[in-house]
């Protein structure tokens, strides 16, 4: 009797023990996501009220507020930040014509077009804006000299350093490659048998796009449109190197014109912060609770789709406007760029005797390179691999576990989506200031591996949550009635079967790492500095040879890369 009520007990214990242990872990989860995501949008906005010197007690005040509010110079930044988002809706329409033609229509030299655009994504953009100023400059550019030469032309044909030029740059270089990556697989996965049914019906290729294509894809389309807002909103290098010398300031380089100051205009650049991260909390918000609903009608699945590339007459054409544009917008840059880091003087062609290898040796010389360039791999092989591993857990919790705070700790993964690179980097520089004991961390690469790891944790933990929701947890469940613990189950069964997505995000990571200008900026000291912040030091320095030489290499890097996640995407069916 006494035997069985101590059986019947234990059980009870069990569960009970299980239970506060299942709290708890849910707990301590929450409260170390909310620290990373959560704590820095906190503090700006608190700091943002703090009128005190530098290192001083908290005092309240609004004079940064006012400021702000006050500042005809601030106005006009917000406004220019969105007029230079309007690129994201041009990026959306071309891309979506591109991703039509490489997926439906059967075109002579897809391959190429698809690794270009590919390589576009990866390229950082610092190297190919300076390419575009070498043909663009007002004064020496390529091809405003070239124009010139002809009769009745007097003027240059175009200057970089405009709204049109910034815009031109970024939709070249980076939106229009970045959008036709997030929707081309969507293009993929919709079933080609929807259009044929349609055109069947008698509907003409733009009514079947037109009444099925993109309601089909209006999911897809939403999100890239939401995600490319964002980034659009929170761009710096471009804006930095072309718009202040024409007196164009958008918000994130009216935060650095604040910081730049002696002393720095810390409460200022707070309030503006706190002001943007209020903006793109609301579309991170609406993005996450879109992608929900999306997620729960979704009507495409993969059974049995099939993906037909048809034949059509005027496919060589296309094929060719196609091949001259990728030509145009980002290997004519890039090779005007090797040109550039070979001149005497960055841009005159045609002085006597333009070229030198002078500037290559003296950057390969200079200490500060070398430090760069094993900054720039010691960072990105660090993200990279504590990304993944940190990403692999926290996403197998929120697909896999039974926590009560995966809900929301699946939302505060997306915060840092509203935090735009420039005021993560004020967060932490603010925190290592002020914060006792924090300051023996600066000029070590402790602030920009976590500064990075946050940036990069909503692109991470959402690649892996969807690559371990495609896996069956029947698999782990058989590792588990074998004898394996957690650990062992996640190290020798979850992980092996989402290994190509792991390298996918390793190599996102490192490219991000590698080219990332804004979000260590400003929490990077001397020693510290990457191999695209000491280019972007060069440049903003004037020393534009050495920074071509920088930009070069950064380029070569990216190719790299390229090559490598080309050559995974198409070995499983990417």
């Amino acid at each position: 009797m006494n035997e069985a009520a101590s059986s019947a007990r234990v059980p009870g214990t069990s569960r009970t023990a299980e239970a506060r242990f299942g709290w708890l872990s849910g707990l301590l989860l929450l409260v170390l996501i909310a620290f990373l995501t959560l704590a820095p949008v906190v503090y700006v906005v608190i700091e943002s009220f703090d009128v005190s010197p530098l290192g001083a007690p908290f005092k309240f005040g609004l004079d940064g507020w006012r400021d702000i509010v006050g500042s005809q110079r601030t106005w006009n930044s917000i406004i220019y930040s969105f007029i230079l988002s309007t690129r994201v809706p041009i990026a959306i329409l071309v891309a979506l014509g591109i991703s039509w033609l490489l997926i439906r229509v059967d075109i002579p030299g897809r391959r190429f077009i698809e690794l270009s655009l590919l390589f576009g994504f990866f390229l950082p953009g610092v190297p190919m804006m300076m390419g575009w100023v070498l043909l663009l400059d007002k004064n020496y550019g390529l091809l405003n000299v070239l124009v010139q030469k002809l009769p009745f032309v007097t003027e240059p044909l175009f200057s970089i350093y405009s709204i049109p030029g910034i815009m031109w740059v970024h939709l070249s270089l980076t939106t229009i490659p970045i959008m036709v990556i997030l929707l081309a697989p969507a293009f993929r996965q919709l079933d080609a048998a929807y259009e044929e049914a349609a055109e069947m019906s008698g509907a003409s290729t733009l009514t079947s796009l037109r009444r099925v294509t993109l309601p089909l894809l209006a999911p897809a389309i939403l999100t890239a449109f939401i995600a490319g807002l964002i980034r659009s909103l929170e761009t710096f290098e471009v804006e930095q190197l072309l718009g202040v010398p024409a007196n164009i300031f958008v918000y994130a380089t009216r935060i650095f014109e604040m910081l730049s100051r002696e002393p720095p205009l810390f409460p200022q650049a707070l309030a503006l912060s706190t002001l943007f991260l209020a903006i793109l909390f609301v579309l991170s918000t609406f993005y996450q609770i879109y992608l929900r609903r999306a997620g729960n009608r979704a009507t495409i699945t993969g059974k049995g789709q099939r993906i037909q590339s048809r034949k059509r007459a005027w496919a060589p054409l296309v094929s060719v406007v196609l091949i001259v544009y990728v030509l145009f917008s980002i290997f004519l840059p890039l090779g005007v760029l090797i040109s550039g880091s070979l001149n005497k003087l960055f841009g005159f062609f045609f002085i006597d005797d333009p070229w030198t290898i002078s500037h290559w040796r003296e950057v390969m010389s200079d200490d500060r390179f070398m430090r760069a360039v094993f900054n720039s791999i010691s960072l990105g092989v660090t993200v990279g691999l504590i990304g993944i591993l940190a990403f692999a857990l926290l996403s197998w919790v929120i697909v896999r576990s039974r926590l009560w705070s995966r809900d929301i700790v699946s939302f505060l993964v997306w915060l840092p989506w509203a935090i735009p690179g420039l005021v993560l980097g004020v967060t932490l520089l603010s925190l290592l200031l002020n914060v006792p004991g924090l300051s023996k961390l600066y000029g070590t690469l402790t602030p920009l591996i976590l500064a990075l790891l946050i940036k990069e944790l909503p692109i991470g933990v959402q690649m892996i949550r969807t690559a371990i929701a495609q896996t069956s947890h029947e698999l782990e469940e058989a590792a588990k009635m074998s004898g394996a613990g957690f650990l062992q189950t996640f190290r020798r069964v979850t992980l092996p079967l989402i290994a190509p997505t792991l390298v996918s995000v390793f190599l996102l990571v490192f490219a991000s790492t590698v080219r990332d200008i804004s979000t260590v900026v400003l929490i990077a000291a001397p020693g510290t500095r990457t191999l695209s912040l000491l280019m972007f030091d060069f440049a903003s320095s004037g020393r534009f040879e050495s920074a071509a030489v920088v930009g070069v290499i950064i380029a070569v890097i990216a190719l790299g890369v390229t090559a490598i996640a080309f050559r995974l995407g198409h070995r499983n069916g990417i």
